[in-house]
């Protein structure tokens, strides 16, 4: 279990490596975002007052078992793609079993089982 431990936490530093800038779709400021990630509306997110600008997860616990769901670690990062936030948000078998190619269905439930994080969606011009 602990080198299951360490080597999820080293995919998970390996990941937060790939980052990309981008103008935020919210304001006039760019923001870095993390590979894979989406932007969220800003958020005070810590005791520091650190304001979440995009979020990202990674699952563990998947398997093919069709009644089981799995877990996922949830990053909230600042518009330095730092991260400044984490939690875990359990998924159920409904959501899972429909998951497919499509992180959206992932990203809509764990916005949905936090509902104080909003994504941002682009305006259309």
């Amino acid at each position: 279990m602990k080198k299951l431990f360490i080597f999820f936490l080293v995919l998970v530093s390996l990941s937060t490596q790939a980052q990309t800038r981008k103008q935020s779709s919210v304001l006039t400021d760019s923001i870095v975002m993390v590979q894979g990630a989406i932007e969220i509306e800003p958020i005070i997110v810590n005791a520091q007052g650190d304001s979440a600008r995009s979020l990202n997860f990674s699952a563990f616990n998947v398997t093919p078992d069709t009644a089981s769901g799995c877990q996922t670690y949830v990053q909230l990062f600042d518009k330095n793609g730092r991260r400044i936030a984490d939690f875990n948000c359990p998924i159920p078998s409904s959501v899972k079993n429909v998951w497919g190619t499509d992180d959206s269905v992932i990203y809509d439930y764990i916005l949905l089982m936090n509902p104080r994080f909003k994504k941002v969606v682009p305006k259309k011009d």
